[in-house]
């Protein structure tokens, strides 16, 4: 891959992997009982289109459900028997769902979340609920607030990573503008790794598209912070102000795919860099648009996650994008020093890089 380099971190090491790929089947487990439930592929073949049309999906879903079925076989699941037609494998028969069998990878919040958008995602393929309202009440945003927590072992090493390399970066006292902050978890990596290394903090500026996260953000970390050095604000990445170089270093996680328009949000930010200053993104990445990541069945839910790749056959995907993508596009937005590093095995993460040079 062009302009990207694999590095090896102990974060993603063989536990990680495996929690992962197990994750990855208890998704397409749901997916599959659901299903089920419909009178498919319980015991007889079923087609493409009978599925489409048995789920009752609208046009605008029908690619939710391709992605659906192209999961499921990625996962062996099920396979073709013939073009457009297919049947439940061996696997997909006798999987079962064991908990979290991983004493030392914390993934209960991941199957939580899960199985909680398996609950509804029929009756959002059918338009009968808005996911944003489901996934948003008081039961789903408790199960966001332990998704997006550092003790979820899957989110946090995205993290951990980003907190590592920026902190690497830091030469000396520095004023660092977040974006989507969130629940906070990627500040307390930050802000705990620039503590063991001693790194100086300026001041450190929260942000959200909500004001209500970026304030509750902000009253959250009034503990790791002073006052003086901490703010917050809101911050659209889809409507980002002119910027007057203030900050040494911006940093996010798994929140630049959210911009519809990832280019021209990044040259805007560009402009709120001091000169020599850098940008660090963490990412979730693919390898490939043939490559079905199980974050997509709850991420694709929400209005923010939009088909990537070309739209069209097995390469239907949602939101994720590949390493080589993330390199043309810091290019473009004319940052220098590009670097896009992803975890040596299966590719699950990217950390990418690049600095304002004028």
């Amino acid at each position: 891959m062009t302009g990207v380099a694999t590095v090896k971190t102990a974060l993603f090491n063989e536990a990680y992997h495996a929690s992962y790929d197990y994750v990855s089947d208890y998704t397409a487990f749901t997916i599959l009982q659901v299903l089920k439930e419909e009178g498919l592929l319980s015991s007889a073949l079923a087609g493409e289109q009978e599925i489409i049309s048995r789920l009752g999906g609208t046009d605008a879903n029908i690619p939710l459900v391709r992605w659906a079925l192209l999961f499921l076989e990625q996962q062996l699941f099920i396979r073709k028997t013939d073009p457009g037609v297919w049947e439940t494998t061996d696997k997909g028969k006798h999987w079962t769902d064991r908990g979290n069998p991983f004493p030392a990878v914390h993934v209960t919040p991941s199957l939580d979340l899960i199985r909680y958008v398996g609950s509804f995602w029929l009756k959002a393929l059918r338009d009968e609920v808005e996911p944003r309202q489901v996934l948003f009440n008081r039961s789903g945003a408790a199960l966001w607030e332990r998704y997006f927590h550092n003790a979820h072992d899957l989110y946090a090493v995205h993290n951990q990573w980003a907190a590592e390399e920026l902190a690497d970066l830091m030469t000396g006292p520095c004023e660092v503008l977040e974006l989507g902050t969130g629940f906070g978890s990627a500040t307390r990596a930050l802000l705990t790794e620039m503590r063991l290394r001693s790194k100086k903090l300026l001041r450190y500026t929260v942000t959200d598209a909500s004001t209500l996260l970026a304030v509750k953000a902000r009253r959250s970390l009034e503990t790791e912070l002073a006052s003086d050095k901490l703010r917050h604000k809101k911050l659209d990445l889809n409507d980002i102000p002119a910027g007057e170089g203030e900050h040494d270093f911006i940093f996010a996680v798994n929140v630049m795919h959210c911009a519809d328009q990832p280019v021209h949000a990044l040259s805007r930010l560009r402009e709120h860099l001091k000169p020599g200053g850098s940008i660090l993104l963490s990412e979730c990445v693919r390898r490939d648009y043939r490559s079905k990541l199980q974050q997509e069945f709850i991420f694709s839910m929400l209005p923010d996650f939009r088909e990537v790749g070309t739209g069209s056959g097995d390469l239907t995907c949602f939101g994720l994008l590949r390493p080589e993508d993330w390199w043309d596009i810091m290019q473009a937005a004319g940052f220098g020093q590009v670097e896009v590093k992803v975890n040596e095995g299966p590719v699950r993460g990217a950390i990418i890089t690049g600095t304002r040079e004028k």
